[in-house]
């Protein structure tokens, strides 16, 4: 058994990790962010609430609590560094540091604080494996000749573009891109993108090359498969163990009843 520091962001996964190490038998403390991380977390484990700009505090927290071990989980949206929230000194020092404000250079900035602090940083799949996304079409509906091509133009464009930490989704049709994912999110670029595309447009979400896979791993669930229905997408092409699908279940119900194809490639 080891003592794992839980850094606990918005969405259900910090909650599933929370059960799963505990069922293992492994003792969790959760780090919850204040406006981001579900008060559910404290009926899983031990809790502590911190404000996002409080690296200091947490770092106290790994120490009193003679953590050596930590995991990333959940969604803190990047467009909190153009807040004018109190970043505290320590926050403040690792936004001068990275090379760029994208997702991967900062969570990488506030790891390597954390290493420093003999804290290490576990694989975020960590004691998630029953919501990793496993080989195969996940539906009924499979896609046609033509979207597998959308598909694979896609996979293709996320290798160049991923290496720069742009985003993880793009939205095809008939090999045009209609939309990159960029700091707004998922949901956001397949609204743009499928509405441009007019209907039977293809989502493609994949981790980026070179993926820290300690942090920041694709996630979809329902409400992807919600606005994907809303707007006109029909094809949610993922990345096979790497990306995390939320109420697993329920989101393939959504899709088949919408007539929406999900594959893990």
């Amino acid at each position: 058994m080891k003592k794992i520091g839980l850094i606990a962001g918005s969405d259900e996964l910090p909650l599933i990790f929370a059960r799963e190490a505990v069922r293992e038998g492994e003792e969790v403390v959760a780090i919850a962010i204040e406006g981001y991380t579900s008060p559910e977390i404290e009926k899983i484990t031990k809790t502590y609430w911190i404000k996002v700009p409080e690296l200091n505090k947490l770092i106290e927290i790994f120490k009193t609590e003679k953590m050596h071990h930590a995991v990333m989980e959940g969604k803190i949206p990047q467009s909190i560094i153009f807040s004018q929230l109190d970043f505290d000194e320590k926050t403040k020092t690792i936004l001068k540091k990275v090379r760029n404000k994208q997702t991967q250079s900062l969570l990488k900035g506030v790891a390597d604080e954390l290493e420093k602090e003999g804290i290490s940083l576990m694989d975020a799949r960590s004691y998630l494996n029953s919501v990793l996304a496993v080989n195969g079409i996940l539906t009924r509906r499979e896609p046609a000749e033509n979207e597998w091509i959308d598909i694979e133009f896609g996979k293709n464009v996320l290798k160049v573009i991923g290496s720069l930490d742009v985003g993880q989704s793009v939205v095809v049709k008939n090999q045009a891109i209609l939309a990159i994912e960029a700091i707004e999110g998922t949901d956001f670029a397949i609204q743009r993108g499928a509405t441009l595309g007019r209907g039977e447009a293809v989502v493609v979400k994949m981790a980026k090359p070179g993926q820290d896979m300690r942090f920041d791993l694709p996630v979809i669930g329902e409400k992807t498969i919600e606005t994907m229905s809303e707007y006109g997408a029909v094809i949610l092409a993922i990345e096979a163990g790497k990306t995390v699908i939320l109420s697993k279940q329920k989101a393939i119900e959504k899709a088949n009843t919408a007539n929406i194809s999900i594959v893990a490639i």
